[in-house]
């Protein structure tokens, strides 16, 4: 009986998929490798820069941006599989959200918009005791 792997990235089970599916072409293969190494970084700048300098909105708006890469990736991936999307479609639409998931974890330059000011109570005289 084959053992199911738990993982907790669908991103990473897709890369996984698409470097194990027999037949597709070593440039896809190198694709998904790279995407694999985006997906970690991501993780890692999630832990290590995202939530101790982000506000909850800002870092939220962040995640967001990053599961709809995933939804391409998922969606492109289905696709492929399913016959719709030629190997040439697949590879080019493949390498933009690759390329879009590896700049995702680049830390910006200067202060970050957070969003979540607007919502933040103000202390005052009148409402705290």
């Amino acid at each position: 009986m084959a053992e199911k792997t738990e993982r907790n990235s669908v991103s990473l089970g897709v890369f996984l998929a698409v470097a194990a599916h027999p037949g597709v072409p070593f440039s896809i293969i190198e694709l998904a490798g790279r995407g694999i190494t985006a997906d970690a970084a991501a993780s890692r700048w999630v832990l290590e820069v995202g939530k101790p300098s982000l506000h909850g909105f800002a870092l939220a708006d962040k995640l967001i941006d990053f599961g709809e890469r995933e939804d391409q990736l998922v969606g492109l991936w289905q696709g492929y599989r399913a016959g719709e999307v030629g190997v040439v479609a697949f590879e080019l639409r493949l390498a933009e959200i690759v390329v879009a998931m590896e700049r995702w974890a680049s830390v910006p330059e200067g202060p970050v918009a957070d969003s979540s000011g607007r919502l933040r109570r103000k202390r005052g005289p009148v409402t705290d005791g």
